[in-house]
């Protein structure tokens, strides 16, 4: 079973160089299906298979050991350079495959791109197309409706309930914050693009998805603010952070608030300035720029005093 299972999966990766079409992607899906299942006959000790690593030079059949293509004598060894496959790796595999197969569907077109699609690309258009359909579905209609149900459908959310009460765009948010949660990314490239797509399209910012980035990029999200001219939710979270700084709320994941003894904080005082210059200017906007300014001044103070206090305890 596992010469099989290998012979399968070597078949599968030749279908994916060879043939990126609909048809070739759902070959290499069976075939993936069948390797695995090959390995889940087996005892887990011996479910694994060998395949050439990246960039490995192996031996053709028949070549001779001693001349190259051309007839030539080699002058290096042939290196035998291998991976081992386990079966969380053809798992892996078999979902990436999948998701390209589906990808394609969709988009028939676009099943050449989608047939070379890494693993992070796909997270990344998934993010998108969750994104989409929260727009689409947004927007209301019962033709855009119809295509986010269907949508939702063909990316197998589970626990999917079709009711007045729970509406296409409901459920388009809801997968679209499990998609966040499943392909985290450090420097929060999701929730950015995200976000500004949403605001690309007026569409308002849900508190959680909000929240969720505030914790991993708050300023990131404050240069967004100021791109779509959102001036009282950029004010509105330079006082939230400045607090969050002087400890007095904890909505940015930070590890303490300013002390002489924790570690180092900033400020993004480029985006700030930009902030309280475009408040200044506008006169209705007066008084969310005399909040900005003296939570400032308060946070500064801090500052002042943690640093001589900083000072004195060396």
């Amino acid at each position: 079973m596992t010469r099989a299972g290998s012979v399968m999966y070597e078949l599968g990766m030749r279908v994916s160089r060879e043939n990126r079409t609909p048809s070739g992607l759902q070959q290499q899906v069976n075939c993936f299906l069948s390797a695995l299942n090959c390995l889940r006959l087996i005892r887990p000790e011996y479910a694994w298979i060998v395949q050439p690593a990246p960039g490995a030079t192996y031996e053709r059949a028949g070549a001779s050991p001693k001349r190259n293509s051309d007839g030539e004598f080699s002058s290096q060894p042939v290196k035998r350079q291998v991976d081992i496959l386990e079966l969380r790796d053809l798992e892996r595999e078999f979902i990436l495959s999948s998701s390209r197969l589906s990808l394609s569907q969709l988009h028939p077109s676009q099943a050449a791109i989608a047939g070379g699609a890494s693993a992070g690309e796909m997270s990344q258009s998934r993010v998108r197309g969750a994104h989409l359909q929260v727009h689409q579905a947004a927007g209301g209609g019962e033709e855009p409706q119809s295509d986010a149900w269907s949508w939702l459908a063909a990316n197998q959310l589970s626990a999917v309930v079709n009711t007045k009460e729970s509406s296409a765009a409901d459920e388009a948010w809801r997968l679209l914050s499990s998609y966040l949660l499943r392909y985290p990314c450090s420097n929060g490239r999701h929730h950015r693009c995200v976000i500004n797509k949403l605001l690309s399209h007026g569409v308002p910012l849900p508190d959680w998805l909000i929240k969720s980035y505030k914790e991993v990029d708050a300023a990131s999200l404050l240069r967004l603010y100021l791109n779509f001219d959102l001036l009282e939710e950029a004010g509105d979270l330079v006082l939230e952070y400045v607090d969050a700084l002087l400890g007095r709320n904890r909505y940015y994941g930070l590890e303490g608030p300013l002390s002489a003894t924790s570690p180092s904080v900033w400020l993004p005082y480029t985006s700030i300035d930009q902030l309280l210059q475009t408040l200044n200017e506008t006169q209705t906007n007066s008084s969310m720029y005399d909040k900005v300014r003296d939570r400032l001044e308060d946070y500064h103070r801090q500052v002042e005093q943690t640093t001589r206090r900083r000072l004195l305890a060396r």
